[in-house]
């Protein structure tokens, strides 16, 4: 059950020097709880799902910490997120500066580094919300039935999204497994996640080629979708790099924040790693380079599907 004391405080958080201490500790009791539980894929689709529900025309909804108000947590595709949510609440208890909507985004951010990943800078300063969203803004399409691709391209417009940037997050897709378990016992998520060390590759782009993600396979029918797959599938290194950048311009949805340059050279001196690769003070400030665009996705669409694709998967 969520908690009433989830719901509280708006406003844009002020981003001194207790604001990114609470930061750096929440970060370090997120990792902790990461390394016990193996919950990566939840706190991945908790902040998907929360980015996601921005809404580019009318500009409302995106990162701001609304799913953990019930009704939006009551919305399809968010089921067993409630346990993702109980996980977090002791921690945003004790760092009580810290906005909901910071707390999800710099956990994803921390999941995707422990799952093996690249850097993802994270900015804080994200404002909390109690308005949930209009049920519908997560998407769940069936591939097999008739323009489903065009379909999810529509959807993409009204995020503000490329096809570029839709199809390199799709490489989360085998990050983990999670069940059907609501519980936040820490014996069962053992039981029912595997090893998340260096999981983070481009090995679902090669399967997908090669026949072995049947459900996806419509989506290589359509050639633009078809040749960033190909891409991926041949260079990890560059998955790696449009990933990060996808991955925190999807953090900042429906934000003011800036989006971080990500250049070689910033590629080149992260870190990519699993849980041993610690996050600094000058990690979570702001980013010094702001730039006018950046790849953006916030696909989240197929969390939905992929209990069934990595039951037959992992």
């Amino acid at each position: 059950m969520v908690a009433n004391g989830r719901v509280s405080g708006t406003g844009t958080p002020e981003v001194d020097k207790e604001y990114l201490a609470a930061v750096e500790g929440a970060k370090k009791e997120v990792e902790a709880l990461l390394e016990h539980t193996r919950c990566v894929p939840l706190f991945l689709r908790l902040a998907y799902h929360d980015a996601m529900t921005y809404d580019g025309t009318t500009k409302t909804g995106g990162a701001n910490g609304s799913i953990r108000v019930q009704r939006e947590l009551d919305h399809a595709g968010n089921e067993s997120l409630s346990s993702a949510l109980d996980l977090l609440e002791p921690i945003k208890a004790q760092y009580q500066l810290l906005t909901y909507a910071d707390l999800f985004q710099l956990s994803g951010i921390i999941a995707v580094r422990v799952a093996g990943g690249p850097f993802i800078n994270f900015t804080p300063g994200r404002r909390d919300s109690r308005v949930a969203p209009p049920q519908g803004r997560l998407p769940s399409f069936d591939l097999g039935s008739p323009n489903a691709v065009t379909q999810l391209k529509k959807v993409f417009e009204r995020l503000g999204l490329s096809t570029q940037q839709f199809v390199v997050l799709l490489g989360a897709h085998y990050i983990g497994r999670w069940g059907r378990e609501t519980t936040t016992d820490p014996d069962l998520f053992d039981k029912r996640y595997r090893d998340l060390s260096k999981r983070f590759s481009n090995a679902y782009f090669k399967d997908l080629l090669k026949g072995e993600v049947p459900q996806d396979g419509p989506l290589l029918e359509d050639a633009e979708i078809k040749g960033y797959v190909e891409q991926y599938a041949a260079d990890q290194g560059r998955y790696l790099k449009d990933y990060a950048a996808a991955h925190e311009a999807l953090t900042k949805l429906g934000t003011e924040l800036p989006v971080t340059l990500y250049g070689s050279s910033a590629v080149a001196s992260s870190s990519i790693g699993s849980l041993a690769a610690s996050y600094t003070t000058q990690e979570v400030v702001l980013g010094a380079a702001v730039i006018i665009g950046s790849s953006i996705l916030a696909a989240g669409w197929w969390w939905n599907r992929r209990k069934r694709l990595l039951r037959g998967k992992l």
